[in-house]
């Protein structure tokens, strides 16, 4: 069937089976009662046939006008529902062919819906050819913005305009397909070769600062590029007034129900929202493969007998610990050499090849029945920078950090105190803070055998309110000790800031729902679990070993020499990597690059893992450190405890990291 608009006579309407058969010219194609399997079917069309559609379709009481469809479209429908969908907040089946939409329209709005759409076709000209002769090709676009602030003058997102018939509004919406779509931009295969981690130079401008310069992350083109409340990546960013610091947060289109993403705390909002965005695409990237598509399955019995692939064990990563073997909370299955996994290459900075690990253990959330996860996996390792180097660096720090801390806790060891650094303006009004709500800060020193400084801090009460949260603990790790006792200071005073509002009655972390907890550990399944549990007065005694009597070391005296200057990033990365292999332990990273952040921001994401080290994990019954010896070892061998651990002395009780 195909009408005309009456403000645009030159420019046909096609219900959907008339735009399916039709194989060139130009119209608008008006979808009333749809699903997604429709809308692949009319994009595979358009992007095969020299057409040029503006599909309207409708959900509700929304019209949705765009993208332009033509053959090397910026993107299609299925991309764009996708991300609408998925934005909504897993309220939808949103991966779903056979969700069905629809919706009556808003009668007034009609005659608006067919002008946008024929606006759309003129604002988006036909995809450029190549040149022919006499012909010449359009100038590349320069990589950076000419002004810092500014967004690159060549934008190749889509656009597409919504009108709101509840509202009488409408809003105008540029997009591209985040993480690949399987219509318009297909991923491209996971390879060996595509795991090759660059090796080249990279000189730091200050030898003081390892993050390189950037001018494609100002926050005014951070917020451009990724937030829009309706298709994400950055679905909503908000700030909060009453935290320690100025507190920014981005949530991140992800499908799930849950209100997951980026959190910033800065001195000022404009710094946080920054680091706020920053830690979106971190978050985003780690999730599941946006970069490349996995194509290896096999069980790992099958890949080391065909000698193709080097491959990681999965038992070198510590599997779940088995008296929870079982147990309905748990997020795994049980591990054999037999059993078929999915695998994605990373790269081995230690023997300088290519390997493959278990894709659930590179990425944190990969969804879908039928791809069972052996160990449960957070974004521990998880780094965002702005080269690959960066980003590997930092995810390292970060392995370090939570390995220090749990075998800490784990092993019980007693630790060193550090001096709180009355010269670090940002650290003493942080331990001002946390002081004025009655919570001492404390800070010990956890560096062990991985030799990157590390720094547990701990703010413990000493009010006289009997129900008041007793202890907070938190870690950092840096080449700078500076940074690992700021970053660590820093969130552990942010909990103790926001102690009064969560540990209210009904909050997460509500007194009477956790005592339970205390002779039911299996009961501890999230964050606030495992922080809240080890706040309640009965759980204390079980942190004394923290507080043992000893002189607070400044801490240029507890770390000799250190910061050493940096001149080179890579370089920092292959000495670190040296001295964690004389520890006999591997560093294997999975570029986690998403093509559109990495190309139009410069920012680069991996995974860092390091088999043998202590992985962080949440949920008591995921708890993995059977077959991880150093946990016994090294602690003797640091002159912590006495003689090695047997693993049936050790406690165990549910950690308290935040």
């Amino acid at each position: 069937m195909s009408t005309a608009d009456p403000y645009s006579p030159s420019v046909p309407v096609l219900d959907p089976a008339a735009a399916l058969a039709t194989v060139g010219g130009t119209a608008v194609v008006q979808l009333t009662a749809w699903d997604l399997g429709l809308a692949e079917r009319l994009s595979r069309h358009a992007l095969a046939h020299s057409v040029r559609f503006v599909p309207v379709r409708e959900d509700g009481a929304l019209t949705v006008i765009g993208p332009v469809l033509h053959p090397g479209a910026r993107a299609c429908v299925v991309c764009v529902e996708y991300q609408r969908l998925a934005t909504a907040g897993g309220r939808v089946p949103w991966q779903s062919p056979r969700l069905a939409l629809g919706g009556a329209g808003t009668p007034p709005l009609a005659e608006a819906a067919l002008r946008l759409a024929a606006d759309l076709l003129t604002a988006d000209p036909p995809a450029w050819e190549p040149p022919a002769a006499g012909r010449h090709a359009p100038p590349a676009a320069d990589p950076l913005p000419s002004d810092p602030g500014a967004i690159d003058p060549v934008d190749d997102r889509a656009v597409v305009h919504i009108l709101q018939g509840d509202r009488y509004t409408w809003s105008t919406h540029r997009l591209r397909p985040v993480g690949g779509c399987p219509v318009c931009r297909p991923l491209p295969d996971d390879s060996p070769a595509g795991a090759r981690l660059p090796s080249e130079p990279r000189p730091v401008p200050d030898p003081s600062v390892l993050r390189g310069p950037n001018a494609r992350t100002t926050p005014a083109h951070l917020r451009a590029e990724l937030q829009d409340e309706r298709f994400g990546p950055v679905r909503r960013l908000f700030r909060t007034e009453n935290s320690a610091f100025a507190l920014t947060t981005a949530w991140v289109t992800d499908g799930r129900s849950l209100d997951d993403g980026g959190y910033g705390r800065s001195g000022d909002f404009r710094s946080s929202e920054r680091v706020a965005l920053f830690e979106s695409v971190e978050r985003l990237a780690g999730m599941r493969p946006t970069g490349r598509r996995t194509v290896l399955h096999a069980s790992y019995a099958d890949l080391v007998a065909g000698g193709d692939h080097a491959v990681l064990d999965p038992v070198r990563l510590g599997l779940p610990d088995p008296e929870f073997d079982g147990h309905p909370a748990r997020r795994t299955v049980p591990y054999s050499p037999d059993l078929a996994l999915d695998w994605v290459y990373g790269w081995s900075l230690t023997d300088r090849r290519a390997l493959a690990v278990p894709e659930h253990v590179a990425y944190w959330d990969v969804p879908g029945p039928g791809r069972p996860r052996v160990v449960y996996e957070s974004s521990n390792g998880c780094g965002l920078g702005n080269s690959p180097q960066e980003a590997v660096l930092y995810g390292l720090f970060e392995v370090v950090e939570r390995d220090a801390f749990l075998m800490a806790w784990y092993a019980r060891t007693p630790l060193p105190r550090v001096a709180v650094p009355v010269a670090d303006p940002e650290v003493t009004a942080l331990a001002d803070r946390a002081a004025l709500l009655s919570y001492r800060l404390t800070l010990l020193d956890a560096t062990n055998d991985l030799g990157v400084p590390a720094v547990i801090s701990l703010c413990r009460y000493e009010g006289t309110h009997p129900d008041a949260p007793r202890t907070f603990l938190a870690a950092g790790a840096h080449h700078d000790p500076r940074v690992a006792i700021r970053s660590a200071v820093a969130e552990v005073v942010t909990n103790v800031q926001e102690a009064g509002r969560r540990s209210a009655p009904g909050g997460p972390r509500d007194p009477e729902r956790l005592r339970p907890m205390l002779d039911r550990p299996e009961l501890v399944l999230d964050l606030d679990d495992h922080v809240g549990l080890n706040t309640l007065p009965e759980a204390q005694p079980r942190q004394d070993f923290l507080f043992t009597d000893g002189v607070e070391t400044p801490w240029h005296e507890r770390w000799p020499g250190k910061p050493e200057p940096v001149a080179d990033l890579t370089r920092l990365l292959e000495q670190t990597v040296e001295r964690l292999a004389s520890e006999g332990l591997e560093v294997i990273a999975v570029t986690q690059d998403e093509p559109g952040v990495r190309d139009r921001l410069g920012l680069h994401c991996a995974k860092v893992i390091v088999p043998g080290t202590l992985p962080m994990t949440f949920g008591h019954v995921n708890r993995r450190t059977a077959g991880l010896d150093r946990l016994l070892e090294v602690p003797h061998r640091l002159g912590r405890t006495s003689r090695p651990s047997r693993r049936d002395e050790l406690p165990l009780h549910p950690h308290p990291f935040p």
